[in-house]
């Protein structure tokens, strides 16, 4: 397992929730060089990060739509974050996806509804590694829950730290395709 690797995915990953936060769209494509750096062609990786890209995009639109309390809408909106994120894995060429569960986490997020969050984080994580990987989908799992905690109190070099340690672990089992994202 290449420990730069984990390191670089770790900052770049890190990096595309500060561009979300930001609300810096264009900038989120980035995601690309995430999957460049596991191997995707340019070609693939540019269209995966476009569509990554319009996802979060999509998903603040869903955010603003239940903070007007129009559920139609919101749910509309989260069903193209999950078209966008199908668009991906079928790019990356996914023999599992797991679009459902990230579009379902983001929304449970927002509605603060931890468990269900933890319950689709975990299904992400699961459904990409499988049962042999049980014990990794549950520490990616928790990593991925200790990057949300800091990266709300806008702690860059500990968010980067919990990426950094979820790449590390993730890489380590070499998957045939990655939970992750966006």
């Amino acid at each position: 397992m290449n420990e730069t690797l984990a390191a670089t995915l770790g900052e770049l990953q890190a990096q595309i929730y500060w561009l979300h936060d930001d609300e810096e769209f264009a900038e989120l494509a980035a995601a690309a060089n995430i999957y460049m750096k596991l191997g995707y062609t340019r070609q693939q990786a540019e269209t995966a990060g476009n569509l990554i890209s319009q996802a979060y995009q999509l998903s603040d639109d869903a955010v603003l739509a239940q903070e007007a309390g129009d559920f139609d809408k919101e749910i509309q909106f989260y069903h193209q974050v999950k078209d966008k994120l199908t668009q991906v894995e079928t790019t990356l060429i996914y023999q599992n996806s797991i679009a459902i569960h990230q579009m379902k986490w983001w929304m449970y997020f927002r509605h603060q509804q931890k468990l269900q969050t933890i319950i689709h984080l975990f299904l992400q994580h699961f459904q990409a590694v499988g049962l042999m990987n049980l014990l990794t989908a549950l520490k990616l799992t928790y990593f991925i829950m200790e990057i949300g905690k800091v990266h709300k109190s806008r702690d860059t070099e500990t968010t980067k730290h919990n990426a950094i340690k979820y790449w590390t672990e993730l890489l380590k089992i070499k998957p045939p395709q990655y939970p992750y994202l966006g």
